[in-house]
């Protein structure tokens, strides 16, 4: 897992194209990384008359996306259906 901010930087790029590949993986990994930037990454800083702030808004925006991506594409066994036949043979009262 992650834990420097190059790490998470490099986890966000690799993952950005979830959609182009369609891959539920990627975008997991992508809410992942996405998730760890924003506790990483303060939004402003200052030090000694200097400052510094990033526009956390696109990052937020594409979190959103991957979110809806998975829950959109999940494949988990929470997310597909069962039919079930019954045999007249089997249990048939």
């Amino acid at each position: 897992m992650p834990a420097t901010i190059d790490e998470v930087i490099d986890a966000l790029l690799d993952n950005a194209d979830f959609e182009a590949s369609n891959s539920v993986a990627k975008a997991r990994a992508f809410v992942t990384a996405a998730n760890q930037f924003f506790i990483l990454t303060p939004a402003s800083q200052s030090d000694q008359g200097s400052s510094l702030s990033m526009g956390l808004a696109e990052i937020r925006n594409l979190l959103t996306a991957a979110r809806a991506f998975v829950n959109q594409a999940d494949t988990s066994s929470a997310a597909t259906s069962r039919v079930r036949f019954l045999s007249a043979r089997t249990g048939w009262r």
